[in-house]
């Protein structure tokens, strides 16, 4: 009997033990729950022992019993690793969810240690943070420079012409209302260089493809997706009606078309339609750039593999109706000329480039408004005037100044001109253009 009841009582105490070790603690854990079936959180506590994890349900009655939601082996419950402070993750195996961010319990329970874990070390080696940051600009640049570029020209050879042509009509007129006027050149001028550019189209194959206009506006050509190019009274004015000049610039220009460089330098502008047409093969994205190609255009520049395209094909092109490449270095020596002076006069105003911004700080209060309406006038006016004498007077302007053109050559300046903008003159052009013609 006493035999018995000794083994009873030791069979007990185990049993016990055991419970005791299957019995979670009831404090808990706080966390929020999903039950991976509806959208519904709740609020819980985990209860977790060596063996188990009970999920129990939080509730305002006191006096009432605990509800388990969830009662697993703590061996199939998975723990996500930590990242700084985000919150723990424990899934559950029938799919639910419980989220805590009681870093300190999560750990002590499952005897984690997250300060050992590689993306915890990661976080706090300034050094990895440094590489990788090197590494994200790297890419960046990468794409930039590499990615975009390629895949724009891919998809760009996707887009049909008439698609092309249509965006190119409507980036015609938006700019015609806000960066071009009407121009004043006479008919002859005009008609002298329009016999020019049908010889050029005709023999480059894109008769019929392409659209002369004519617009005032500073020293500049341009081609517009579609195959319009514009030439501008200024630079008719600069080159003193030589067409030599202006077929070769014509014809850079043509070369610009017959690449697509124009639908290319958009496409790399609005990304959204190079994805979509890079991926999926849909070029139809290209209709929604029409808002935008006009402020795109606007700001365009040429990278030096497109010029170098254009200005290859200039040289050919020019060779096909019997003139030299060396009119186009001619061309291009005329547009540095005029840069040039406009540097020589930029570097002789007081005060320099921005001595005209400064006037506007010293008005008298009493006349403010109409001193300021005067000051724009004044500076408009000298403007233009400095402007004409650098275009349609540049060789009076810039003559008996040879010694300080030389000094202005060896610095590096960025272009202030539309042309020198959108198509940069560099000496590695215009050697090029001087070599294609010997």
């Amino acid at each position: 009997m006493n035999a018995t009841s000794s083994s009873a009582e030791t069979n007990g105490a185990n049993g016990a033990e055991s419970a005791a070790a299957a019995v979670p603690t009831p404090s808990g854990i706080s966390a929020t729950w999903f039950d991976g079936k509806t959208a519904r959180r709740q609020l819980v506590r985990l209860q977790i022992s060596s063996r188990t994890i009970a999920v129990v349900e939080v509730t305002n009655d006191v006096a009432g019993a605990e509800k388990v939601i969830a009662h697993v082996p703590r061996d199939l419950v998975r723990v996500s690793e930590r990242i700084a402070n985000t919150p723990y993750r424990l899934q559950f195996p029938d799919g639910a969810l419980a989220i805590s961010d009681d870093h300190c319990s999560i750990e002590a329970s499952f005897q984690l240690s997250p300060r050992t874990h590689w993306l915890s070390r990661m976080e706090r080696a300034s050094w990895a943070v440094v590489i990788a940051l090197i590494g994200l600009f790297g890419a960046l640049y990468a794409a930039y420079e590499f990615a975009i570029p390629r895949v724009a020209a891919a998809v760009a050879e996707r887009v049909p012409r008439a698609a092309e042509a249509t965006l190119g009509e409507t980036t015609f007129e938006t700019l015609d209302g806000r960066m071009f006027t009407p121009t004043k050149l006479n008919a002859a001028q005009q008609s002298q260089i329009a016999d020019e550019f049908q010889k050029l189209a005709k023999a480059a194959g894109l008769e019929g493809e392409v659209t002369l206009k004519f617009r005032a506006m500073q020293p500049n050509a341009l081609a517009i997706p579609g195959g319009t190019i514009v030439v501008t009274d200024g630079l008719v004015k600069l080159f003193k009606d030589d067409t030599r000049m202006v077929s070769a610039v014509l014809a850079h220009e043509l070369g610009h078309v017959h690449h697509r460089h124009s639908l290319k330098h958009l496409l790399e502008g609005s990304v959204s339609a190079l994805i979509v047409g890079a991926l999926a093969g849909d070029v139809s994205g290209v209709s929604a750039m029409v808002t935008a190609a006009p402020v795109i255009l606007s700001t365009l520049k040429y990278t030096r593999e497109s010029e170098r395209e254009a200005d290859q094909y200039a040289f050919e092109l020019l060779r096909k109706v019997g003139r030299s490449p060396q009119d186009f270095a001619d061309a291009m020596q005329r547009l540095e000329l005029m840069e040039l002076c406009f540097a020589l006069q930029a570097k002789s105003t007081p005060g320099g480039a921005d001595a005209s911004t400064a006037d506007e700080f010293d008005i008298d209060p009493d006349t403010e408004d109409r001193s300021r309406s005067d000051a724009r006038k004044q500076r408009n006016a000298t403007t233009q005037a400095r402007r004409a004498a650098c275009i349609e007077g540049l060789d009076q302007t810039i003559a008996g100044r040879e010694t300080e053109i030389t000094q202005l050559r060896k610095q590096s300046r960025e272009g202030r001109t539309g042309y020198m903008h959108t198509h940069p003159v560099t000496g590695e052009r215009i050697r090029a253009a001087e070599s294609a013609g010997k």
